[in-house]
């Protein structure tokens, strides 16, 4: 329960109409606001929040209702409407609103000696706030002549450098490149760590999740819902009717525990790196030993696992580009090959008479070249159903083997989802802001299908918000990507497949020409698209993730 110190600002039964009586942006709003706190605003557009915070720093005057700030009411008075936006700033969602000086130095100067500061001091304050926004490079521009970006950091320091209680941010991201988003989130965390509370409105669950101590839900005007993130965002019929999502990780959470992967009694996790944790404290030892002790010199291979491809263009740049940078780490190990896909083994050997071996025949040959130690890499870009059963079916061989040893599929902890980003982020390192990166996995019915969905989450918590990753057959879905698609608007749509090699998938589905394919139907929606038919074997980060998983069972 709060008590009266623990509140800094508290609505009452607050009503505001920018008409008439018949229809108010705030309809009997009540709520109280809890000191050095980081609260996240949500709702539909119209629901409120703006007004509300237009009302906290006494822009906007409620019809009925009061406001307390410090446990005092607002009277409105000039002096007192003056100390209290010295107490309560607020950054509005367009810095144009607020910016107004000549020079940043000018901008952020105004407020402060405004206030009656000493010049001494004022200009000290000021230094201390540039420097900690990194705002020197452009201190002496025009306010007019910055980026969005620039402008936003002056707009926040216009109201850290006056040392206020309350930071009042409306929609602080909006309409920023990924770099600059960043930083406003870095400067927001460090607001909090002074101890200022910050009231923050936002359209992002995910970030409104991990970030917030509370949330509050606005609906028509009034306080729909208000508590932790974790009470807020588990009520489904409130975020229904705020037309929100849940955040990517409560659902993949939810998923993972329904499959009995993991235990409801865990604590709901806050971001995707304690999802992650509790995904790694579940792996097996991947070293299995079997009855066959070794009374000779051991004679080590490794068999490379693929899906497999009947394309020869693109097995030439993937999966024999991948296998080679592994001859190449490991050269006192033999190099075997296996493919999983019985259906590409059979059109290989019927159209070239090319047998490649299964992961079984694979197995066999190495018990007949006198194979002691196997080191098993598979190239599969999940834990799914394939790589399930090419551990089975070599597992069946464990007696006729001193050790059998597995590296991991390409995305399986927390540092391979960075290393992915990273190597893809390399390889696009042209995508412009206006453009729309989008990727297309296989998908599967398997639970470990969720990492799709974690992986297009990471990119947007890494600042990539002009990324996304979806699936043929499984979630992300097309019809999930084209609504993001449609809400980032981007002038062009660029589509790469999310799949070792570039084969039918990336050739058909993806680039066709068929009203279906991924390609025909961005078109349709009025995208520029066009298509890059570049296999994730044929990236050097991707390769070398696999090399990495190697060594980690040598």
């Amino acid at each position: 329960m709060n008590t009266h110190d623990d509140v800094i600002l508290k609505a009452d039964n607050l009503y505001f109409s920018y008409d008439d009586d018949t229809s108010h942006s705030l309809n009997g709003l009540s709520l109280e606001i809890r000191r050095k706190k980081k609260i996240a605003f949500m709702g539909a557009n119209g629901s409120g929040k703006s007004t509300f915070f237009l009302c906290c720093t006494g822009i906007c005057r409620p019809q009925s209702g009061k406001l307390f700030f410090n446990g005092k009411e607002y009277s409105y008075s000039k002096k007192e409407l003056l100390e209290l936006r010295s107490k309560i700033g607020i950054v509005f969602q367009d810095p144009d609103n607020q910016l107004f000086s000549a020079s940043v130095y000018q901008e952020i100067s105004f407020g402060i000696l405004n206030l009656g500061v000493p010049e001494e001091q004022a200009r000290k304050e000021v230094e201390e706030v540039i420097d900690t926004l990194e705002i020197t490079p452009f201190r002496h521009k025009p306010t007019h002549a910055l980026s969005g970006g620039q402008k936003k950091q002056v707009s926040i320091a216009d109201i850290l450098v006056m040392h206020p209680d309350i930071i009042i941010l409306d929609e602080p991201s909006a309409a920023l490149d990924p770099r600059h988003t960043t930083m406003v989130n870095q400067i927001v965390n460090r607001m909090t760590q002074q101890g200022i509370t910050v009231m923050m409105a936002t359209h992002d669950v995910n970030y409104a999740y991990e970030w917030a101590d509370e949330v509050v839900l606005f609906h028509e005007g009034k306080v729909l819902i208000h508590g932790t993130p974790a009470e807020v965002f588990t009520n489904r019929a409130a975020l229904r009717q705020t037309n929100l999502e849940p955040p990517v990780v409560l659902e993949l959470f939810e998923s993972l525990c329904q499959k009995q992967i993991l235990k409801t009694s865990l604590p709901l996790p806050r971001n995707l790196k304690t999802l992650e944790k509790y995904i790694s404290d579940i792996h097996l030892n991947p070293c299995y030993g079997g009855k066959n002790t070794m009374s000779s010199e051991a004679k080590k291979a490794i068999l490379a696992v693929s899906f497999g491809t009947s394309h020869n263009d693109t097995r030439e740049v993937t999966i024999d580009a991948i296998e080679q940078d592994i001859r190449d780490a490991f050269p006192d190990y033999t190099l075997y090959r296996a493919w999983t896909s019985k259906m590409i083994i059979r059109k290989l050997k019927t159209r070239d008479n090319v047998h490649v071996h299964n992961v079984k025949e694979a197995m066999e040959q190495m018990r007949a070249d006198g194979i002691t130690d196997v080191l098993i890499q598979p190239t599969h870009v999940i834990n799914g159903i394939e790589n399930d059963l090419m551990k089975e079916d070599a597992l069946a061989y464990r007696d006729d083997f001193h050790s059998i040893s597995f590296g991991d599929p390409l995305l399986t902890s927390e540092q391979d989802n960075l290393d992915v980003i990273r190597a893809i982020t390399e390889e696009f390192s042209d995508l412009k802001q206006d453009e729309a990166l989008v990727l297309m996995g296989h998908g599967t019915t398997h639970y470990a299908n969720a990492i799709y969905a974690a992986l297009d989450y990471t990119f947007k918590d890494k600042g990539y918000r002009n990324i996304f990753l979806g699936t043929v057959e499984a979630y992300p879905s097309m019809e999930s990507l084209m609504r993001m698609i449609k809400e980032y608007n981007p002038r062009k749509v660029i589509l790469a497949p999310f799949m070792i090699v570039a084969g039918d998938h990336a050739k058909n589905d993806m680039a066709g020409d068929d009203p279906d394919s991924w390609y025909s139907q961005f078109k349709a929606a009025g995208f520029e698209t066009e298509t890059r038919i570049i296999g994730l074997g044929q990236y050097p980060g991707i390769r070398r993730i696999f090399v990495k998983h190697l060594k980690a069972i040598q």
